[in-house]
C-alpha cells in the first residue's frame, strides 16, 4: 500500500469513527444532552434521535468498509457527503440553536475536508 492509499485509508476511518460516536444515542438516548444540548423526554423525539443514531452509525460502518474495500469508496463518500451537507444546511437554515449542535456543525465541516482529501488520495 504507498503512502496515498494509507493517507486515504486513514481518514476514511477517521470519519467513520466520528460519525460511529453519536450511535451511542441509539442505546443511550439520554446522551442526546451530552452531544447535542437537548433532552428527548418525548417518546416521539427519543425514537427519531435514536434512529438518526443508528442512520450515523450506518454512514460510519460504511466508511470503515471503504477504507478497505475500493469498490465501496465511492458511494459511501457520497453518502458521508450528504449526511454532513444535509445537517450543515439544515443548521445554517435554523436559528437559536446549541452551543453543542455549533460543535457538531464545525465536526462536520472538518469531515467533510477530511473526505474530500480522501476522495482526492483514493483517486490519484
Amino acid at each position: 500500500m504507498d503512502i496515498k492509499a494509507l493517507a486515504a485509508t486513514l481518514l476514511l476511518l477517521a470519519v467513520g469513527a466520528v460519525n460511529l460516536i453519536p450511535g451511542i444515542v441509539a442505546l443511550l438516548p439520554d446522551r442526546t444532552v451530552i452531544l447535542y444540548g437537548i433532552g428527548v423526554d418525548d417518546g416521539a423525539m427519543a425514537l427519531l434521535m435514536r434512529h438518526r443514531a443508528v442512520l450515523l452509525a450506518c454512514v460510519g460502518v460504511g466508511l470503515g468498509v471503504a477504507a478497505f474495500v475500493p469498490s465501496v469508496r465511492h458511494p459511501a463518500l457520497a453518502f458521508a457527503a450528504i449526511s454532513k451537507l444535509s445537517f450543515l444546511a439544515l443548521y445554517v437554515m435554523t436559528p437559536g440553536l446549541t452551543l453543542e449542535l455549533r460543535r457538531v456543525a464545525a465536526t462536520d465541516v472538518v469531515a467533510l475536508a477530511l473526505l474530500a482529501v480522501a476522495a482526492l488520495l483514493a483517486a490519484g
